[in-house]
């Protein structure tokens, strides 16, 4: 669980190098946020576009899914700004700070090694190690 001015990615990167994560999903998580940074793409061509967004103000934190490759995580939110009375799906970003609280699931793959890389078409891949 993260408290009041956490950061949240840097929090549970934090977790998952103490706890010597290497694999594991983020299977959910909720919360709210005072700060959030995350990106989206913008087309689908290769090498991706991406939009980056920064909102400040009481935004909920609907859902969090996700993986950690390689003790990294990737991490996609859904979130509602109230502000703008909008919501808004994308990557987590570093920067993004708790509100009040978020609580972050995840489910270790014990024994199981992974990596992320870019294969020869320069396409991201994830591989077992």
């Amino acid at each position: 669980m993260f408290d009041r001015d956490d950061l949240l990615l840097e929090g549970l990167q934090e977790v998952v190098k103490k706890e010597q994560i290497d694999t594991a999903a983020i299977t959910g998580g909720i919360g709210s946020l005072q700060r959030v940074h995350l990106h989206t793409i913008t087309t689908t061509a290769v090498p991706s576009v991406d939009k980056y967004w920064n909102f400040t103000g009481p935004i909920e934190l609907a859902s969090v899914q996700g993986s950690v490759i390689g003790g990294d995580a990737h991490v996609h939110i859904s979130i509602y700004d109230w502000d703008s009375k909008t919501v808004y799906i994308g990557h987590l970003e570093p920067g993004s700070v708790v509100a009040y609280r978020a609580e972050i699931s995840l489910t270790v793959l014990e024994g199981v090694k992974t990596e992320r890389y870019t294969d020869e078409k320069g396409e991201f891949r994830i591989r077992q190690r």
